[in-house]
């Protein structure tokens, strides 16, 4: 099965050992069609990635970083360029891989699906890694759920991750609230049913595909195993805001259409609205969340399990 690699990248000097652990743990690396949205300044010597352009497994977007206009806009760029693979990854551009990566993530996906579920959505805050400190993916590690850390001023959701404290008792994934915009794994015609909206700035990237995902028919779920790691502290590279002095004039603008999503503002005449499967009042009762009030239930502000929904995953 053909998976549609998705992995925005902005000056990072992680990109191509991003690239090469990908390629290097994959089962059937043949098997995947990777888009990356290049967001390079001429100086940066660490992001070049001309030794691929001749692969036909890529397609790179190249952008001048003064041209770009933030993490969701790339994203969405990057899923212009879907061309009906059977699975999507969506990653950030620091990541590590366990090996088997795309054999085990398409098994999880698959038990699900045995199950009747029509569109999971395997998603979740990674692990840590650094990349100067040695660290095996071969080592079991215990992944983790998202829960509600609070509120921003805008009444915008932010999330922390959490481990999960009986991991090794799982066989299959776990039901999840929420949704992470650095790993999210699931049909490929996600792509094209639930696109980033390019207004969105940063905060509230992942509340609104959350909400999008839930009320378009997808079914939230973590892994229940590790499979990729991420690279959170990372000091001394740049950032979008960090070269764009007017970035708080689109995060502002950006938290208005974010807030219009959760509270009902926009409904399917919207391009990048809630879907028709589902309400918002429905995810709203799943998730235990009231929007409008800024109001969680002590399920969801203490991460309560979820209702478990699988079959077994022998992987």
């Amino acid at each position: 099965m053909l998976i549609f690699v998705q992995i925005a990248a902005y000056r990072d000097p992680q990109l191509l050992p991003t690239i090469n652990s990908m390629l290097q743990n994959a089962r059937t690396p043949e098997q995947l069609r990777i888009c990356i949205c290049r967001q390079y300044h001429p100086d940066d010597k660490f992001d070049n990635v001309d030794i691929f352009r001749k692969d036909n497994r890529f397609t790179i977007i190249d952008v001048f970083y003064a041209d770009s206009k933030g993490v969701c806009w790339a994203r969405n760029l990057i899923q212009q360029h879907y061309n009906g693979e059977d699975l999507t990854l969506q990653i950030d551009s620091h990541m590590r891989f366990a090996k088997d990566w795309d054999h085990k993530l398409t098994l999880m996906l698959a038990s699900l699906q045995s199950t009747g579920i029509r569109k999971p959505l395997l998603t979740g805050y990674p692990p840590a890694f650094e990349p100067d400190i040695p660290f095996s993916t071969e080592t079991p590690v215990a992944p983790s759920y998202m829960q509600i850390e609070g509120f921003t001023s805008a009444g915008i959701p932010t999330f922390i991750a959490k481990r999960l404290t009986d991991w090794q008792h799982l066989s299959a994934p776990i039901p999840a609230r929420f949704y992470s915009a650095g790993f999210c794994f699931t049909v490929g015609i996600f792509c094209t049913e639930v696109p980033h909206d390019p207004d969105i700035y940063y905060i509230g990237e992942e509340i609104s595909i959350a909400v999008r995902a839930y009320t378009h028919g997808y079914d939230l779920f973590h892994p229940h195993q590790t499979v990729i790691w991420h690279q959170y502290e990372r000091k001394g590279v740049n950032n979008h805001w960090d070269d764009h002095t007017l970035w708080r004039l689109k995060d502002q603008s950006s938290f208005e259409v974010v807030r219009n999503l959760l509270t009902g503002k926009y409904g399917k005449e919207y391009q990048y609205g809630p879907g028709t499967e589902r309400s918002l009042a429905e995810y709203e009762r799943y998730v235990e969340v009231d929007f409008q009030k800024q109001l969680l239930h002590l399920n969801t502000a203490t991460g309560a399990p979820l209702k478990p929904r699988y079959a077994r995953c022998n992987i």
